[in-house]
């Protein structure tokens, strides 16, 4: 006997047939349509209109005579008895051929919750000229619909209207599944059903946990907790790896009491296999009581994407509550947690160096904090009393095993030291933020290095939230999956102090700059050390000055002598150092990640040679090595790059007595620095092939130092013009920086006669281009000046 069911009436559309990709003419390879179920009388007492689970049913969507288009197959469903808010009932269609014109649409009909008759949901595939899609409805079901009778209309879905689809050659498949909802959290669908999540003691910490599935579309499962002020809260949503990818993109909400206010949120990527995402957060005074935890399928902005049930894919919650192990951060109860603990820059944790002197007893201080929570900052501060001679502040933050209460957050690490001091230099606040932003002498800065860091310090500068502008004197920035920077490696550094006439402070700030934290404890090591007596001997009045000496000449080649008389020394003390190749630059080496910053990047001794006054042609050839002394452990923890700058006295505007300084080549700035790889020269000849290049230095590993020599093929020399200019400055700062120990280094430099010689391949060798006779010019006297061509053109760059 057929099942009846009261249902609204139905009004069906009488529509124009259309042409479609299914609708050829019938052949032998065109099978006979036999079309069924075609009225909502049919789907109720037809026995094959019946759906039943477990038993696919396959037919044609279209009629069986012309116009074959416009037909609609009407099914019914027979709920079993059972059926509870926890049933859910799963219709899917699908086409199984690679093409169709028809886009499939399945509509469930039946009572609705207010006792009318309408649409309990629909679906359609519009995949224009795509593959076709299942369209798949997993339908809740709800109490008092047990023994009751649902339709099942299946018809396409035209773009337009007026023109359906149909298929006569494929069959579309449909399937029904009646199962009960995995989810044995249901009904938790709202804030109000809510599944309390118990929490128990588990050694130090409570924890609690559940199962759960987004089983229907747009599913979404409430969790409750009760938390305290004080407390931190770990929580874990997790999608286990089912080698398959979900219907639905893992997310969640975390909100505070009253379920009016967002604490956090977060989505998996796109095409992950299961997920995980977490979160852990400090309670705020304010913020104890009830929490709540949203888990659902991320549907896009504003929600306005369908999250398609999956019951087959669970999820699993987890949310552990600790206590707050930072000494800093600890909270007292009834004072307001920001005046509590070292989150800002007011309330950094400070240690007082007014007894120490640099080097001596207690001038080494260090504090132990840990990142537990997002957008934790720990601020520490060291104050330095009054000092009459420069300085230095050497820091290093050491990563620590103790902690890990919960597993780091599945984000990517970005973890940041900052060292700053406060500037105050003007009549109001914004003169303050103005002066530290633009004037290097108020807030010294350098971008040579790291031209992107611009925006950090200027940020610092002029950020309103700051109780002053805060001048950044050095930065560190974690690699991610550099080798080159395991354990935070970088994070250390050396800070040259001006001499200072009152108390100075400085401040350091350790944050991550996304959402990740692990819960282990650091360790920041700040101390305050002498500069070296070198530095300290090259101040005048105040300020460094050049060391000024004589270049000697010698008849040696192609190393200057071992002597006083050829030599200068000094330390580099301070700066994480120049990185000159670009591959470096991007990846970082040494002390120095791809993104580090100094205020100075590198401590530089400068010196003054004075040229020989020597007859014409003044071309002479320049003898240059430098020496490094090596670490304890036979490392050598750094190079050196020379900056040149010489006098040019056959510019147009140079005077008696003045320079012209030129610091450049033809291509870039005059720098000097050890290269293993072979070159061109600036005498090379332009049709020159590879294979005739030489290194343009010579590296020699002694066994307690490394010397570099300016190879003979490099024909080093002083142009006429420079000798005529009468003074070669050179500038050493550290390169390539693999440590902050300090070590002596030398610098030999000589002249002497013009042109030598390099060796080429066969033994025989070849001279550096001569000097040649220019001809003559009148001198406006009666008499002639003597030109020359040829010769020395060192600061050419080929």
């Amino acid at each position: 006997m057929p099942t009846s069911v009261r249902l609204l009436p139905l009004t069906l559309l009488v529509l124009a047939a259309c042409s479609s990709g299914g609708g050829e003419t019938p052949d032998a390879g065109t099978p006979a349509v036999e079309d069924l179920c075609n009225s909502r009388e049919d789907a109720l007492t037809r026995p094959e209109c019946e759906l039943k689970p477990g038993e696919p049913l396959e037919r044609f969507l279209a009629l069986d005579s012309e116009p074959r288009a416009g037909d609609q197959d009407w099914y019914r469903i027979v709920l079993p008895a059972g059926t509870n808010a926890r049933t859910l009932l799963n219709v899917n269609g699908a086409y199984l051929a690679a093409s169709t014109a028809v886009n499939l649409s399945v509509t469930i009909l039946g009572p609705l919750p207010n006792g009318e008759e309408g649409a309990l949901a629909k679906k359609e595939d519009k995949h224009a000229q795509g593959a076709p899609r299942p369209v798949d409805i997993v339908l809740p079901l709800r109490d008092g619909l047990e023994n009751q009778t649902l339709l099942v209309l299946v018809q396409d879905a035209p773009d337009v209207p007026s023109r359906p689809n149909y298929d006569a050659r494929n069959k579309y498949r449909l399937t029904v599944r009646i199962d009960q909802n995995p989810d044995e959290q249901e009904p938790n669908d709202t804030h109000e059903t809510a599944t309390p999540l118990v929490l128990t003691q588990s050694g130090e910490l409570l924890m609690g946990a559940s199962t759960g599935y987004l089983a229907t579309d747009n599913d979404v499962d409430h969790y409750t907790f009760d938390l305290e002020a004080g407390k931190i809260v770990y929580v874990r949503v997790v999608a286990p790896n089912l080698d398959f990818v979900p219907n639905w993109r893992l997310s969640y909400e975390l909100w505070r009491p009253g379920f009016t206010e967002k604490e956090d949120e977060g989505v998996v990527l796109p095409q992950v296999r299961g997920g995980e995402l977490a979160t852990a957060r400090k309670i705020k005074v304010g913020h104890a009581g009830r929490w709540t935890l949203v888990v659902k399928g991320y549907r896009g902005t504003n929600d306005r994407d369908t999250a398609q049930g999956d019951l087959t894919q669970p999820y699993e919650v987890e949310v552990r509550v600790l206590e707050e192990e930072d000494p800093q951060d600890q909270t007292t109860p009834d004072v307001p947690d920001d005046h509590d603990d070292n989150d800002k820059v007011q309330w950094a944790t400070t240690r007082n160096l007014s007894a120490a002197t640099p080097g001596g007893t207690g001038s080494a201080v260090s504090f132990t904090g840990r990142l537990g929570y997002i957008s934790d900052r720990d601020w520490y501060a060291v104050q330095l009393p009054a000092f009459g001679t420069s300085s230095l502040l050497r820091y290093r933050l050491v990563p620590l095993d103790s902690g890990g209460r919960f597993p780091t957050l599945p984000v990517t690490a970005s973890r940041v030291l900052h060292v700053f001091t406060l500037s105050a230099v003007g009549d109001n606040l914004n003169e303050w933020r103005e002066n530290c932003a633009t004037r290097p002498e108020v807030c010294p800065r350098d971008f040579s290095e790291n031209p992107d860091a611009r925006a950090l310090v200027d940020g610092f500068c002029r950020r309103t939230d700051l109780p002053a502008p805060m001048c950044v004197h050095s930065s560190r920035e974690e690699a991610v999956d550099n080798a080159r920077f395991t354990g935070l490696s970088n994070f250390r550094g050396v800070i040259p102090v001006p001499a200072h006439a009152g108390v100075v402070t400085y401040y350091f700030l350790v944050q991550d700059n996304g959402s990740w934290v692990d819960d282990r404890d650091y360790r920041l090591e700040v101390s305050w050390d002498a500069e070296d007596a070198d530095e300290l001997a090259r101040y005048v009045d105040g300020a460094e000055a050049p060391v000024q000496r004589p270049m000697a000449s010698t008849t040696a080649f192609p190393a200057p002598p071992d002597t006083a008389e050829f030599s200068v020394s000094g330390q580099l003390s301070h700066g994480h150092g120049r990185l000159r190749s670009g591959t470096d630059r991007l990846n970082g080496l040494g002390v120095r990640g791809p993104l580090d910053y100094d205020a100075v990047p590198s401590d530089v001794d400068s010196y003054v040679f004075d040229l020989p006054t020597v007859p014409p042609p003044e071309d002479r050839t320049w003898l240059l090595q430098w020496e490094v002394q090596k670490l304890a452990d036979g490392g050598t923890p750094h190079g050196l790059a020379l900056d040149l700058t010489f006098c040019d006295a056959d510019a147009p505007d140079a005077g008696t007595g003045s320079c012209v300084p030129v610091r450049a080549g033809n291509r870039g700035p005059l720098t000097l620095g050890y290269r293993s790889d072979a070159l061109r020269a600036w005498h090379t000849p332009a049709n020159a092939g590879t294979s005739s290049l030489q290194p343009l230095y010579q590296l020699e590993d002694r066994p307690g130092s490394t010397v570099v020599t300016l190879a003979p093929y490099a024909c080093g020399c002083l142009e006429r013009r420079f000798i005529r200019g009468g003074t070669l400055r050179v500038d050493v700062p550290a390169s390539e920086r693999l440590d902050y120990e300090r070590v002596d280094y030398t610098l030999r430099t000589g002249h002497g006669d013009y042109p030598q010689s390099y060796p080429v391949d066969g033994g025989t060798t070849v001279a550096c281009p001569a000097v040649t006779d220019g001809g003559t010019t009148p001198d406006g006297d009666g008499g002639v000046i003597q030109n020359y061509a040829g010769g020395c053109n060192f600061t050419y760059q080929p």
